[in-house]
């Protein structure tokens, strides 16, 4: 689901800023998009909402490879990206609360930072027959989830600059030998059969991607001699916690399009997370 706003800036609606600029200047494949959703912890049982964020893209062409009586082909495309929030591979700050030890009220303040290449890599095939066509696309980006303050039972606790997963969030990777290291994967699938508008995940259009995430120990958390690794990590820290992201409508910014931009060339599409 998601809510089309009205152009102008995005100072104007209720979304962080998505735009290229002299920093990271956009081309002729430059996208831009917002995404949000929600993970469930499953050491606390509940969910977490992921903060609306920018994604900047670079899509890439797609290239088909024929089969051999020409009644379709296979498709590929690979394309890239980063998040960005003021000038950083992060998302804005999101807050989550829970009980650590089974009762006390704990709530953490975090970001997601992107610690290496974020791909977006989307294969299937087509038929020149039925006009039928079929996408999977696989998101992979290395995030290490990041702790910027945490109240325990209404108390302010110091956890210093550098509270932090000990490596990035880790998702079960189906190509091994092709992807390695640590790193989060988000799958999404599509099917189109004209004259009908595509059905689920694409790049371009956006839509629900899922995956599943072990969030790795923490480190660095503490200051003064207090250290809040061990409390971190027995109340958030473990496999199997299961994530729903949903990415608007892309803008294409150099191709102007009035329902998918606003005037100011940021996503026009703010998405609505589900569960």
């Amino acid at each position: 689901m998601t809510e089309n706003a009205p152009g102008g800036a995005a100072a104007d609606r209720a979304a962080p800023p998505c735009r290229y600029d002299d920093s990271h200047p956009s081309t002729s494949a430059s996208l831009n998009a917002y995404v949000t959703g929600y993970t469930n912890v499953k050491k606390l049982k509940g969910a977490s909402l992921l903060p609306l964020s920018c994604v900047l893209i670079e899509q890439g062409p797609t290239d088909i490879e024929f089969f051999p009586d020409f009644t379709g082909g296979y498709l590929s495309q690979h394309s890239e990206g980063t998040l960005r929030h003021q000038g950083r591979a992060q998302t804005p700050p999101f807050e989550a609360t829970f009980l650590t030890l089974g009762f006390t009220p704990t709530k953490a303040t975090m970001v997601l930072e992107q610690t290496g290449p974020m791909t977006m890599d989307a294969a299937g095939e087509t038929s020149f027959v039925t006009l039928f066509t079929r996408l999977e696309t696989r998101v992979r980006v290395p995030l290490v989830l990041r702790v910027t303050a945490l109240e325990v039972n209404g108390t302010p606790l110091e956890v210093g600059s550098a509270c932090r997963t000990e490596k990035p969030l880790r998702s079960p990777e189906p190509e091994p030998g092709k992807f390695p290291g640590d790193h989060l994967v988000l799958s999404g699938s599509s099917t189109h059969q004209p004259p009908d508008q595509p059905v689920g995940y694409l790049l371009s259009s956006g839509g629900p991607l899922t995956g599943e995430v072990t969030i790795p120990a923490f480190t660095g958390c503490g200051t003064g001699g207090e250290d809040l690794d061990r409390l971190l990590t027995a109340s958030v820290s473990g496999p199997g916690n299961h994530i729903k992201q949903i990415q608007g409508q892309t803008c294409a910014v150099q191709v102007f399009n009035e329902n998918e931009c606003t005037e100011d060339l940021q996503p026009r599409d703010i998405p609505v997370p589900e569960r």
